[in-house]
């Protein structure tokens, strides 16, 4: 039985074209959002090393399995080394504390990741580094420019497919003649608004997507471009608790319109618990904890109400990361 699932699990998403046109969806995005807005790398105020594993449809025979490491830190502009050093006949209150010298600066953003999902016998790769310039239009909120670029590599399997007619299957013989794997420059861009109290962004994903090597007959028109608009406010309810609502808006034309929609509550800055909610009628409940404000762990379980419903349709995932070089104890939003 496992097994005609997934030769029906194959079938569906060579008839989707989900071959190396896809993107993961992970019910704890918000730990990774420099892969979905480029703008907000380098947001908090550390070096940020996120490793993440999700299993799809437990119990499903070639379900989706998807796994990612990321690291994004901010880079400072210096200010001026002489200004110090400078002779002044008075005192000028702008040098002191309170003045220029605390003003917050342009500061840049630089990281990346790599990403694996597989999907039965099809897997997608994808390496991107990011970088991003921060501007200050206020005290504590930036306007951020990102970017990101890196190649992708999406292939298939054939000896996990079964066609029925191999003869005369026009897609199956050109992955068998001219091969199984394609090679894809992707570049990204984005622009945000953000403080320690808030995000809103907006992405232009896969806004040059071209084909640098393999299989010219299968997906050979690209991708279309995807619009990611991402959302987050961080409300103080009292001296302990926090609550974080966040949202996550995908347009596409290849795929259907997505969102999402969710809350956190956060206690203590290092305990949080919270759910979020899809249009294709998806739930998420997720916890997670901090420990020493250096590493941090999360923990969301996913279950589909509409798909497959006579059998174990339902995702786990599972995010590890650590704060590096946290001097100033920043507590990011997300």
């Amino acid at each position: 039985m496992k097994r005609i699932y997934t030769l029906v699990f194959a079938l569906l998403m060579i008839g989707s074209g989900a071959y190396g046109q896809g993107r993961a969806l992970l019910g704890q995005y918000f730990q990774n959002l420099p892969a979905f807005s480029p703008a907000l790398t380098g947001a908090n105020d550390y070096l940020d090393i996120k490793t993440g594993f999700r299993k799809q449809w437990a119990g499903f025979d070639g379900a989706p399995t998807t796994g990612y490491i990321s690291a994004y830190s901010p880079l400072r502009i210096k200010a001026n080394e002489f200004k110090q050093n400078s002779l002044r006949g008075s005192t000028n209150s702008k040098y002191w504390k309170g003045g220029a010298t605390d003003k917050p600066r342009v500061r840049l953003g630089i990281g990346g990741y790599v990403l694996v999902d597989d999907r039965g016998p099809f897997q997608e790769t994808e390496a991107m580094l990011n970088f991003a310039v921060h501007v200050p239009i206020s005290t504590k909120t930036y306007l951020s420019l990102g970017t990101s670029a890196g190649i992708s590599n999406a292939k298939v399997d054939l000896a996990d497919i079964t066609v029925v007619d191999n003869i005369n299957d026009q897609t199956f013989l050109s992955f068998v003649n001219n091969g199984n794997s394609n090679n894809f420059l992707n570049v990204n861009a984005g622009i945000a608004v953000h403080s320690d109290g808030f995000y809103l962004s907006y992405s232009a994903m896969q806004l040059a997507k071209s084909l640098l090597s393999g299989n010219e007959e299968v997906n050979n028109d690209g991708a279309s471009l995807r619009h990611h608009i991402l959302g987050g406010y961080r409300f103080f309810l009292n001296d302990k608790w926090e609550l974080i609502p966040n949202t996550f808006i995908r347009i596409d034309e290849s795929q259907p319109f997505f969102f999402e929609a969710g809350a956190r509550f956060r206690y203590n800055k290092n305990v949080w618990f919270g759910a979020s909610y899809r249009n294709d009628e998806s739930a998420v409940g997720m916890l997670g904890f901090a420990f020493n404000d250096v590493i941090n762990f999360g923990y969301s379980y996913e279950f589909k109400s509409s798909d497959f419903n006579n059998f174990n349709n339902s995702s786990h995932e599972l995010v590890l990361g650590f704060r590096l070089f946290n001097y100033s104890k920043f507590t990011s939003i997300w």
